[in-house]
């Protein structure tokens, strides 16, 4: 698999996409106790809901949610406090708005453990990025890479840069579920005929218009979101 070109899919605004908790969960590689915790304290919570065919309401997270789910694992990642990450979550939205390909431009760091967002363009008088309160200059940025690739795909922060040739995430797709890039197809569906031991030539046989080459791709990602490296 070769992650060295990353085809481009325009990006979808108006679709919310629905997600359970445990899709949530999978895809924004949060485990499944610390998401509940965070909806026992009113971080994150289910917010949009889907009737079925039976009349069931189901209450789930949206796409922009299941974003800012990933955002916040990462900001714990690099020991910020989830109070201060809330924060700077919400600031992100503030200055951003919700996610798209403006935030390419955001870029998110740390001085004495209080996490600020600015933008690429900010410049001091000398021509140096600083936005700390206490006149610090840039120096620890502890997420900005992540959303350079947000100028060409809207899912960039939740598909790892690796797999983008493969998979896509867009709510106005399968309700925002991974899905085989260019199709339909969910990856849940080759990955259910890899554990009944189907080969992927045989897979490509039953979907001749997906090459072998991306359908070990989307096995491959659905690998990693059960790997335990990733919860």
């Amino acid at each position: 698999m070769s992650p060295n070109i990353v085809k481009e899919r325009p990006i979808t605004r108006k679709p919310l996409g629905f997600y359970t908790s445990a899709q949530a969960s999978r895809i924004a590689l949060v485990p499944r106790w610390t998401l509940d915790s965070w909806r026992r304290n009113g971080i994150i919570i289910p917010t949009v809901k889907w009737t079925d065919e039976f009349e069931k309401e189901h209450v789930g997270h949206t796409f922009e949610t299941v974003v800012f789910m990933r955002l916040l694992r990462l900001l714990r990642d690099k020991n910020v406090s989830l109070f201060k990450a809330v924060g700077a979550l919400q600031r992100l939205k503030e200055r951003f708005g919700s996610p798209s390909n403006r935030w390419s431009n955001a870029r998110i760091f740390v001085d004495r453990q209080e996490a600020f967002v600015y933008e690429e363009s900010d410049k001091d008088q000398w021509g140096t990025t600083v936005v700390t309160k206490y006149n610090q200059r840039v120096q620890d940025i502890i997420l900005g890479e992540e959303f350079t690739l947000l100028k060409k795909r809207a899912d960039a922060l939740l598909i790892p840069e690796r797999f983008m040739n493969f998979v896509e995430i867009d709510p106005a797709i399968q309700n925002g579920l991974p899905v085989v890039f260019g199709t339909k197809i969910m990856t849940s569906i080759i990955h259910d005929l890899s554990s009944q031991e189907y080969r992927p030539n045989d897979i490509h046989q039953l979907y001749p218009f997906i090459p072998v080459v991306i359908i070990d791709g989307a096995e491959e990602y659905e690998k990693f979101l059960d790997s335990p490296s990733s919860n």
